[in-house]
């Protein structure tokens, strides 16, 4: 499925379309070149699930947990990440067995959908300034 933002007043109306189908437990691969808008995308989805903490992008930290709003929000930047070792060091395979919404950022660094059986991958490209595509793809396991 494919949506059209123009403003960021419509990438937050995505986001939203988007958080209202979320059940709590969905691993969500961001894919996108630097500053397409996969941190802002988080932002506008845990706004609207009633997450109340200022959302940053973990690109030092790996990963920010926030438990506040309807679910914990789990937010992972693997653009650093080298290696599935790396990976299992930092205890990112655990965090996914942990009840709430995981946001991966740069997945594709580490090719992490070979390795994960459920998932939802969002490819956002940058069109212009403020304008973007988003693509949705479901992956669901037997």
């Amino acid at each position: 499925m494919k949506q059209i933002s123009n403003s960021i007043l419509d990438t937050e109306k995505i986001a939203e379309q988007f958080g209202a189908n979320l059940k709590g437990n969905e691993i969500i691969l961001l894919e996108g070149e630097l500053g397409a808008g996969k941190t802002f995308f988080v932002k506008s989805v845990a706004k609207y699930v009633g997450c109340l903490d200022q959302i940053t992008s973990p690109t030092f930290t790996l990963m920010q947990t926030y438990p506040g709003g309807k679910f914990t929000i789990y937010h992972f930047d693997l653009y650093r990440i080298k290696s599935f070792i790396e990976l299992e060091n930092f205890g990112f395979f655990e965090y996914l067995e942990e009840d709430g919404i995981k946001f991966v950022e740069w997945a594709e660094k580490v090719d992490l959908e070979k390795m994960l059986d459920n998932y939802i991958k969002i490819k956002i490209k940058k069109m212009a300034e403020f304008s973007r595509v988003f693509e949705f793809f479901y992956k669901k396991g037997e």
